[in-house]
């Protein structure tokens, strides 16, 4: 299913505006209910691709036709790994550990690490390409039923005003956008209730909005039990 992201964004405020309620998400889950964890961006990375069932890839806006995502069809996977010795992301302590994900080391910033990645667009270096890629994470379900997605998104700031302004967050389950925001330097926690099938394709994307830099997004994915706990018990949560 094709996405057109900017006519879900209306939509999606009212969303936001649920989902970062103080004390209450989408259902509020109370704090002696227990959530276990079955997926985690951070400490699940890898430089194994489909380990853990997380995926690493982009999707280059600039060479779709109808400018629309498609899950199936324009998720396109990272083939580099390692250290970018020109983009020297790899390099920043403040937010990488070491390694990352990158299409192409000193022609475009499009890369993924532990805990966030970066986007590309034409605000970059004059040398770079200028074409627009969203970096995109994405976690393959192999459990079925309601789960929250939690976690931290925002930009990470160590170069000032020169990489000053918005990107965009968004996650699409199966299809659907179920959570999307701009990010700046100040950051948000996010918590967000989906129901996912086995097999169901979860994609955290990474956006210019229009500006690019480095970004924060990390997510924790959680069995989301009724207070009975009447999913576990009738096995309707699967695993």
């Amino acid at each position: 299913m094709a996405i057109n992201y900017y006519s879900s964004f209306a939509r999606l405020t009212a969303l936001a505006i649920l989902t970062f309620a103080p004390g209450f998400c989408l259902g509020q889950m109370r704090s002696s209910e227990s959530a276990d964890v079955i997926g985690d961006s951070v400490a699940e990375f890898s430089h194994e691709q489909g380990k853990n069932g997380w995926q690493y890839g982009y999707w280059d806006l600039s060479t779709d036709a109808d400018g629309k995502y498609n899950q199936s069809t324009d998720f396109k996977l990272f083939k580099n790994f390692g250290t970018d010795v020109r983009n020297g992301l790899s390099r920043r302590s403040e937010f990488t550990i070491g390694e990352v994900w990158y299409l192409e080391d000193g022609r475009s910033y499009t890369s993924l690490w532990a805990k966030g990645g970066h986007a590309n667009s034409a605000i970059g270096p004059a040398n770079y390409s200028t074409a627009e890629q969203w970096a995109t994470r994405r976690w393959i379900s192999d459990a079925s039923g309601t789960v929250t997605i939690s976690g931290h998104a925002g930009k990470v700031m160590p170069w000032g005003a020169n990489w000053s302004g918005e990107c965009r967050a968004t996650i699409i389950v199966d299809g659907e956008v179920v959570f999307s925001t701009v990010m700046d330097e100040h950051g948000l926690d996010y918590s967000v209730a989906i129901k996912v099938q086995e097999k169901s394709m979860v994609d955290f994307l990474i956006a210019p909005n229009p500006s690019i830099g480095v970004v924060t997004f990390t997510a924790t994915i959680s069995k989301r039990p009724t207070a009975s706990n009447d999913l576990k018990r009738n096995g309707e949560f699967r695993r």
